[in-house]
């Protein structure tokens, strides 16, 4: 007769089973992340692999059998990795400086209510065992968003509660706020590309050459230095950078404008970068939705008044940097008048701020914000020892 196995075996081999199956599914998802941001113009050398960001880990209380939910959990894990999948393409495969997913926990117990709870970038998601040795029903991906989007998983005390729709990096705000920015940068890699092209700096198929040509203007600078010139002084805005470009860029040889574009356009996909300025725009709006001037001039005549106002603040401080100078915001403003005649008034007035449309409350100027930044590197370059003019490494 084969003696039984010890428990602590079964659950060391349980857990090393759920281990290299959160491996296996973090590994498959990782495939669509890199062609996802790959598509959104981020290389794919700038992106952490999705099995080396983010763990998933499984924990079982006191009485569990396992035999009987492990298609189950499989299950789970895999919602669980195609989560991670959709986070990691929302935040362009980088940390943010607002809010961090470093693990998903998924905990099983024999009396737990199903709930989601967030501490210090881990993810704890309660599953009754019943439902999963009954009715085989785990947390699926649908509702892992669903529940996400609406801010479920946070505390009533958290600060990010009221506006998590600002800060939520899955969130409507963040993703067409960051569709349009990668638009925008689509376009001026394209015109890079054309620049390049027209003085031979850029190897080039045929079909790619009639795309970039196709609608070239016939006043094609004589040289490169002017070419560079012309179309970066196009693409931003110099007051704004408070620089002269001409004024800086005329000294300087071909060798170093190319390096100057090419330093530009890696700036220009930079996930980090992309993803700090949205961090930026994100506290601008919410710093003006706060200080956005509010009159309130009620007057009532009568026996009895009663009067209800409210208006609520959340506080976040956070340093934007000098990106923020780059982000403008159209702050709205409200003015609330009231007048009341009778034996009994009674007013109630909640101030309550309407997310503003993404073009009509925010203008983001990244073309000029990623020229500072290229800048800024070539410079601090030249300062730590590269010879001056050439910016070259």
């Amino acid at each position: 007769m084969t003696p039984a196995q010890p428990l602590s075996e079964i659950i060391d081999e349980f857990q090393y089973f759920c281990r290299e199956s959160a491996l296996n599914a973090l590994k498959v998802q990782d495939v669509e992340v890199r062609e996802a941001l790959l598509r959104r113009q981020i290389p794919p050398q700038k992106v952490p692999r999705l099995e080396s960001t983010y763990n998933i880990s499984v924990k079982l209380g006191a009485g569990i059998t396992i035999r009987r939910i492990r298609s189950a959990i499989l299950q789970q894990i895999d919602a669980a990795a195609a989560f991670l999948r959709d986070f990691q393409i929302g935040i362009l495969g980088q940390r943010t400086s607002l809010f961090q997913l470093y693990e998903i926990e998924i905990l099983i117990e024999k009396s737990i209510p199903f709930g989601f709870d967030y501490s210090t970038g881990k993810l704890l998601v309660q599953l009754p065992y019943w439902k999963l040795r009954w009715l085989g029903d785990y947390c699926s991906y649908q509702q892992f968003r669903t529940t996400w989007d609406s801010g479920a998983h946070l505390s009533k005390q958290s600060p990010l509660k009221s506006v998590w729709w600002l800060f939520n990096p899955l969130g409507e705000f963040r993703s067409n706020l960051k569709s349009t920015l990668i638009l925008a940068v689509q376009k001026q890699i394209l015109g890079l590309d054309k620049l390049l092209l027209r003085f031979g700096l850029l190897e080039a198929t045929e079909s790619e050459k009639k795309i970039m040509t196709g609608n070239s203007d016939p006043l094609v600078p004589k040289t490169f230095k002017n070419g560079v010139i012309t179309y970066l002084r196009n693409v931003v805005n110099e007051k704004k950078l408070g620089v002269d470009l001409e004024l800086v860029l005329q000294n300087k040889d071909d060798r170093a404008l190319l390096q100057l574009l090419r330093r530009y356009k890696s700036t220009l996909t930079d996930p980090a970068h992309l993803e700090e300025i949205v961090d930026v725009a994100s506290l601008t709006l919410q710093e003006a939705l706060r200080e956005e001037q509010s009159k309130v001039d009620v007057r009532m005549f009568g026996l009895v008044n009663v009067g209800n106002y409210h208006r609520i603040d959340v506080d976040i401080n956070m340093t934007a940097g000098y990106w923020r100078k780059y982000v403008e915001v159209v702050p709205r403003q409200s003015e609330i008048r009231a007048t009341q005649l009778g034996l009994v008034n009674v007013y109630t007035v909640d101030d309550i701020t309407i997310t503003p449309t993404l073009h009509q409350g925010m203008k983001i100027d990244f073309e000029t914000a990623a020229l500072e930044q290229t800048l800024r590197d070539l410079w601090d370059q030249e300062s730590n020892g590269t010879p001056a003019g050439s910016w070259l490494q």
